[in-house]
């Protein structure tokens, strides 16, 4: 038996160690300063998300819906908001939202307010990452990216002037996350997975194929006596 647990142990182990490879570290792929504008499928972990910049707002508000809610985002000067309608009765609306506190990559609060300096700071290659959490009920509103094309622009404010800035609000888990992961171990199995060699595919799985074989005759010669039995 302990064979058996430990070929299951080693897969159950490799599999979430695949799961959580860097993205940069799974092969070529884009750098933020060849999309433009922001390309959502490059931002993981939404389900469903609302993308729009400074050529969307009427005035100082944009207007949109996500998640079931009716989200407000202000602009105005150059620090931004955001929050979501607070309907009485599900219908009626008075004025109130419940507003979005960002919450930076490292951990800072920034309060409901968000300043263009305070994005320049928090962000790294042009990129960042906010957490977005209700100052009411302390319940997560999801996340906030902005995003901007630092070969064009060395700053979030020009970025913000040229109608070139992008801000990305996601919620929910992306459900296909559990088969993009069994793609990849599937891919790599196979030896599959773009813009790797050959030879570094055959030694990462080559302990992992073992496993797989070892489960497989184990099973096999424990079930012989029952079926021959029967």
């Amino acid at each position: 038996m302990y064979g058996f647990v430990f070929a299951v142990s080693y897969i159950l182990l490799f599999s979430v160690i695949v799961a959580t490879i860097p993205t940069d570290l799974q092969g070529a792929g884009e750098t933020p300063d060849m999309i433009t504008p922001l390309d959502p499928t490059l931002i993981s972990g939404f389900s469903e998300s609302e993308t729009y910049g400074k050529a969307n707002l009427t005035g100082v508000t944009y207007v949109y819906d996500l998640g079931g809610l009716t989200w407000v985002f202000f602009c105005e000067g150059y620090a931004m908001q955001l929050g979501a309608k607070v309907l009485i009765g599900g219908v009626l609306w008075l004025g109130q939202l419940d507003s979005a506190d960002f919450i930076a990559p490292d951990g800072t609060n920034h309060g409901y307010t968000l300043t263009f300096t305070e994005i320049d700071a928090d962000a790294t290659n042009g990129s960042v990452s906010y957490s977005l959490r209700s100052i009411g009920t302390g319940n997560s509103l999801g996340g906030f990216v902005i995003y901007w094309n630092t070969t064009t622009y060395s700053n979030s404010t020009s970025a913000w002037t040229a109608e070139e800035l992008y801000l990305l609000h996601g919620l929910g888990i992306e459900e296909t996350a559990i088969l993009n992961v069994g793609s990849l171990l599937l891919n790599l199995l196979f030896l599959q997975l773009p813009e790797v060699p050959l030879l570094i595919s055959v030694i990462t799985i080559g302990p992992l194929w073992a496993s797989i074989i070892y489960i497989i005759w184990f099973i096999f010669v424990n079930m012989v006596p029952f079926l021959g039995g029967g």
